[in-house]
């Protein structure tokens, strides 16, 4: 089974002036980071720090959330056994030890001081910093991500336009199969045996992957173990010709 523990992450990057018509603009980098057993801070208990926290799951990150009150959503997923090992509510008021050994801190109280200075203590730290909907106070910001499997698409526009964002989602949503989280995973899994076939031809695997995705693209997303098999053994037989 594919699991994807890849989030995209976007930390800020001076662009020239001239590359945006003489304007000077903060452009945002996009990386993908494997956060598979890093620990996340939430500051906040309310609907922010539960969306945080339902986005990051999947992914494999271990949270905390610290607030002296839980929103009800909250209390729901920490009761569930799926989540024992990876989530935990701590109610008090966020104090400076809280971030100890985090790699990645979100800033989501109800209160702007305190989120201003758990900006400010992160920076000092060197520790990634969200600040929900401050973005001046942000080290990196969250995109909005279309997700099938394995296929994650990341989109951001730096926080000047969400409603470009979700237009664009929306868009790369409608247009992508109903199946291609389960056809990129397919592919995936013949990597390592197309390759023990052509290990001297990176150019007959590359085409032989473009044909096999182009078949499954051509059905929705949909490849079959006899599809597939069929095309990998006409590439044998020309490679024998």
């Amino acid at each position: 089974m594919a699991v994807c523990v890849f989030f995209g992450t976007f930390a800020r990057t001076d662009m020239p002036g001239d590359i945006m018509g003489g304007a000077n603009f903060m452009a945002y980098f996009p990386f993908f980071a494997d956060i598979e057993g890093m620990k996340w801070l939430i500051a906040g208990g309310g609907g922010v720090a539960l969306r945080k926290v339902r986005d990051l799951l999947p992914y494999g990150a271990v949270i905390e959330v610290v607030s002296p009150d839980m929103c009800p959503g909250l209390d729901a997923l920490a009761q569930d056994n799926a989540y024992t090992d990876v989530l935990k509510l701590t109610r008090k008021e966020f104090g400076d030890r809280d971030l100890d050994g985090a790699d990645f801190v979100i800033a989501a109280t109800s209160e702007p001081g305190l989120n201003s200075r758990i900006s400010a203590l992160c920076r000092s730290k060197r520790i990634p910093v969200n600040v929900v909907d401050v973005k001046e106070e942000c080290s990196f910001i969250f995109p909005s991500i279309v997700r099938d499997g394995p296929v994650v698409v990341g989109i951001s526009t730096g926080g000047m336009s969400p409603v470009i964002a979700r237009y664009l989602k929306a868009r790369i949503r409608s247009a992508m199969p109903d199946s291609l989280g389960e056809l990129t995973a397919r592919l995936g899994a013949y990597r390592k045996t197309v390759k023990d076939m052509f290990p001297d031809s990176p150019q007959v695997r590359s085409a032989l992957f473009y044909e096999l995705a182009e078949e499954g693209l051509s059905h929705n997303g949909c490849l079959t173990q006899e599809q597939a098999q069929i095309i990998i053994n006409r590439k044998l037989e020309q490679k024998h010709e």
